[in-house]
């Protein structure tokens, strides 16, 4: 038995692999959660009373030269035609951060009731005992 050999038994394999249920829901997240803040965006612009900037109540100027694109010319006809659109994309980003920053800290609270636990396989916790300070 050398000085730093160890007669412990072989740690077990630890799957680190996302289990596909959540990877379906995650992508399912990322899709949704934009949506319903364009969505929320749309119904908060146009019902409350927010003073906006000048260049949110503006319509995106589309250059000439995109309209040679025969298939996205209705896509940008839509564009110019929305005069707030500006404002519905800047108020989508700001909700869907709230969106996701809650989602992010409901998720934490979750993981740490039900996840695994603080220590490992191989690890102990604390000692549980008063010290007593030392005095000369």
């Amino acid at each position: 038995m050398g000085k730093y050999s160890s007669n412990k038994p072989p740690m077990p394999k630890v799957n680190r692999e996302v289990h596909p249920v959540m990877r379906g829901i995650g992508c399912i997240m990322m899709v949704i959660v934009p949506i319903i803040s364009f969505a929320a965006a749309t119904i908060i612009v146009n019902n409350f009373p927010i003073p906006l900037l000048p260049g949110m109540t503006r319509a995106i100027d589309v250059p000439a030269w995109m309209f040679t694109l025969d298939g996205l010319v209705p896509l940008f006809n839509y564009i110019e035609g929305q005069p707030l659109l500006v404002s519905y994309i800047i108020f989508a980003l700001v909700i869907s951060i709230l969106l996701f920053a809650i989602m992010s800290i409901v998720y934490g609270f979750i993981y740490k009731a039900f996840g695994p636990s603080q220590y490992g396989p191989t690890d102990e916790p604390p000692i549980r005992k008063k010290v007593k300070k030392y005095t000369r």
